[in-house]
């Protein structure tokens, strides 16, 4: 009978991968970008001396051109009363982030006025046509409003300009504006629209001491970096590395960073060695290290949730496009998949050792999301190595995490996502002049085209008091109440920008001072819950054929020994890895090349061996050595 030991599960994994490569002939993947035009706008008007008194906006401007990773194009924008190309858009290598470090000590608070639509002209002018090889993205920090003289009448005209010849030419060219105000007299309406109409992100920071937090998780939205998981400070790096990048914040008091290399080696940012870099700025450390050795890094830091080490690598985690904006109730399709060298990793002898997982975040805390590669509950192709889900939520967020992670015996993969689920329409009732108003706000962000919208008060005996709706700017609308005690209902219906058709009831609505009624009239439409697809499950063992002595028809079957379990498990992973019979044959030689010793003796799967070596290279017999191996 064969028997597997620990020793041989990691081969069965190396010869698994090798297959793959050599069998697979992957087409490319129909999937986004993968790589960003980050343009970064940057207020030094005046009025930043009383918000970013410390000028902040340097070391979190340093931090986010040093987490840029190779493939990327930026520049630099500063703005007040006139505009600035800081730093002119390039390929991100070491001599640009270097320029933008020196650069960044130009950034003050001198200037007067706002000029956010110059600012949003210049920067996005060469931008043409649908994006090709780059995303397009404008990160946009600002504290104030559309503000270019002491002219009323100017500064209004300045705005409607960027709402009816700006963000129409921005959303034609795919352009995504990420937004944030950094105080409470920004203009939110405006940057919450520029936002929620090109698909970014938009983000109030209360102080400048949150720009660097904002800054990463803006770059994680707009970068969509490679990551592994970083527990406990701990990490593990695998073969297919060619750069890790570790992010780790510290407070002014805290002790020295040190960081643990798998063989033991400490560095520090006075006790460096060839291939590390280290840069200390306020509040962070940012180490980037070439090459890194295989296993587990060790940090001695603060824990902090914020902390990350992102990668450079070969095997990439790849998602479908996952929007920044959902309704609540709508479900959308996300999918994962890894890439070997830009090549799907679709062979089933290597999905099986996979875990592919999602995890969404929220502040009522995290729920796990499955995803399957089973065939159903949205996936279109059962084993192809597209993992599916249908995600959705059923009440609003401002802001949900999605984590994205696949774990395997060896490497392990994450990437994180931000979006916000909005209501359909959002109202209150406020006194005014002539009595009591509904104003009714619908949402740009996940609302497009034609919108219907309807609005009912209902009384004690059930009846509805139809209201009329009056539009105001920018998918507002109000109206006056007739009976000032009875809650307010709202049915709004539209398509969303991910082109599903929404229905849903608002409600109720009460006026200042009315208790909400005990019971819901009409309760609005509940959303269906997201799908969580079945578990795969695993086949029965097949029992090994043996000849047993005749035996009565009723006489009770033979009990089996625990000894005997062992062979008839092994009896179907023999069938499953039947067909790579042959490569196992020759897997004596490969062993040598891709064995790996941890404590205790135990073997390791060396995952840069698989991914470096060609097919033809693997199958080729290793020379005899010279000496005994023993």
């Amino acid at each position: 009978m064969w028997h597997v030991s620990k020793g041989l599960q990691p081969v069965l994994f190396t010869v698994a991968l090798l297959a793959s490569a050599a069998l697979q002939g992957a087409e490319e993947q129909q999937a986004p970008p993968q790589h960003a035009d980050i343009r970064v706008l940057i207020d030094i008007s005046g009025s930043m001396r009383q918000n970013d008194p410390n000028n902040l906006r340097r070391p979190a401007l340093r931090m986010l051109s040093g987490l840029m990773q190779p493939g990327t194009r930026a520049g630099v924008w500063t703005f007040a009363r006139w505009v600035n190309n800081l730093m002119p858009v390039a390929d991100v290598d070491a001599a640009w982030k270097k320029r933008v470090q020196s650069l960044s000590n130009q950034i003050a608070s001198p200037g007067q006025f706002t000029n956010i639509e110059e600012v949003l002209d210049r920067a996005s002018r060469d931008w043409e046509g649908p994006p090709s090889s780059h995303a397009r993205h404008l990160v946009l920090l600002t504290d104030g409003m559309v503000d270019v003289s002491k002219q009323d009448a100017e500064n209004s005209a300045s705005r409607q300009r960027i709402v009816d010849d700006l963000l129409p030419r921005l959303k034609q060219a795919e352009v995504k504006v990420h937004s944030i105000a950094l105080s409470q007299r920004a203009d939110h309406e405006l940057l919450k629209r520029l936002a929620g109409e090109t698909g970014g992100w938009y983000q109030q920071v209360d102080s400048a001491d949150e720009l660097q937090r904002v800054f990463l998780k803006m770059f994680e939205t707009v970068g969509k970096p490679d990551a592994v998981p970083l527990q406990d400070n701990r990490f593990v790096v695998d073969g297919s590395v060619n750069e890790a990048t570790v992010l780790v914040f510290s407070k002014p008091d805290a002790a020295p960073v040190v960081l643990h290399s798998p063989d033991g080696s400490a560095y520090s940012d006075s006790d460096l060695t060839a291939g590390v870099a280290w840069f200390h700025d306020q509040g962070y450390h940012l180490i980037t290290i070439a090459s890194p050795q295989k296993g587990e890094w060790r940090l001695d830091a603060d824990v902090d949730p914020d902390n990350r080490v992102m990668i450079v690598t070969d095997l990439k985690l790849q998602t479908s496009e996952i929007p920044s904006h959902l309704a609540v109730g709508e479900l959308m399709h996300v999918e994962a998949y890894l890439t070997n060298r830009a090549k799907l990793v679709d062979r089933q002898a290597f999905l099986r050792l996979l875990e592919v997982r999602a995890e969404s975040v929220t502040s009522n805390g995290s729920q796990p999301r499955a995803m399957s590669d089973g065939g159903q509950q949205g996936d279109a192709i059962a084993g192809d190595g597209r993992y599916s889900m249908q995600f959705g939520e059923t009440e609003p967020y401002d802001s949900v995490e999605l984590l994205i992670s696949v774990d395997s015996p060896t490497f392990m993969r994450e990437k994180r996502f931000r979006l916000a689920v909005h209501e359909l329409a959002e109202g209150k009732v406020e006194q005014v002049e002539g009595g009591l108003q509904l104003n009714l706000q619908t949402s740009v962000a996940v609302l497009q085209g034609t919108t219907e919208v309807s609005a009912w008060q209902q009384d004690a005996t059930g009846q509805r008091i139809p209201l009329d709706l009056q539009t105001a700017a920018e998918g507002g609308w109000s109206a006056l109440l007739g009976d000032p005690q009875a809650p307010v209902y709202v049915h709004v219906s539209g398509t969303s920008r991910l082109g599903n058709l929404l229905d849903r009831t608002i409600g109720p609505i009460v006026p200042p001072g009315v208790p909400a009624p005990a019971q819901v009239a009409e309760a609005p439409p509940q959303p269906p819950e997201p799908v969580e697809p079945p578990p795969v499950a695993e086949p029965p063992p097949v029992e090994p054929t043996a000849v047993q002595p005749p035996v009565e028809e009723a006489a009770p079957a033979p009990i089996e020994e625990p000894g005997d379990e062992e062979g008839a498990g092994w009896l179907m992973p023999a069938i499953v890895f039947g067909g790579f019979n042959l490569v196992l044959l020759i897997a004596g030689g490969v062993w040598f090349l891709v064995r790996r010793r941890r404590g205790g003796g135990d073997d390791e799967f060396d995952l840069d061996v698989a991914l470096d070596e060609s097919p033809a290279e693997a199958t080729k017999p290793e020379q005899p050595p010279q000496e005994d191996a023993a």
